[in-house]
């Protein structure tokens, strides 16, 4: 729960099948990590969820984190990559890894890296419609912001 918002997964993390779980998680087409400081301090405290990270990563797999999640998940386990940004109160956790462009950006893409990473939750709708042209593609995101009444400026960056 971050700032008095309680989500819900359609699928608890212990009750997906049975086996490792980052053979499991495989064939999810991105696994997005929320922000909030609370939370990234669970995910970063559960073996199981860094195994599944990492099997992505090391596969080329699509993996995406915001808010504190870049800076206290992804960067203490050699998870980040070098294009990246997070909550801009956690920066200098990650200001030696990534490059200096990158970590002021409200969304960073990391298409060698396949990894997302945003600010917060001011760039939430931005992150959301990046992801989507990831993984749906731009005519669709365009038309998700259009409905969300986004400038076309996040879209137009999300081109790879």
């Amino acid at each position: 729960m971050s700032r008095g918002m309680t989500y819900v997964a359609d699928v608890a993390f212990d009750a997906l099948p049975t086996g490792p779980k980052d053979v499991e998680l495989s064939s999810f087409s991105m696994v997005v990590l929320p922000g909030g400081f609370g939370g990234a301090q669970t995910f970063a405290k559960s073996s199981e969820l860094l195994s599944v990270l990492k099997h992505r990563k090391a596969k080329g797999l699509w993996y995406a984190a915001i808010c504190a999640s870049p800076a206290l998940v992804l960067h203490p386990n050699a998870l980040l990559p070098k294009h990246a940004t997070c909550y801009p109160a956690l920066h200098e956790k990650i200001t030696k890894a990534v490059d200096e462009a990158s970590i002021s950006s409200r969304v960073v893409v990391d298409a060698q890296a396949k990894c997302v990473t945003s600010q917060g939750p001011g760039t939430t709708l931005e992150f959301a419609v990046r992801l989507v042209a990831l993984l749906r593609g731009n005519e669709i995101a365009k038309d998700v912001a259009e409905k969300l009444l986004l400038s076309q400026q996040p879209l137009e960056e999300a081109k790879l």
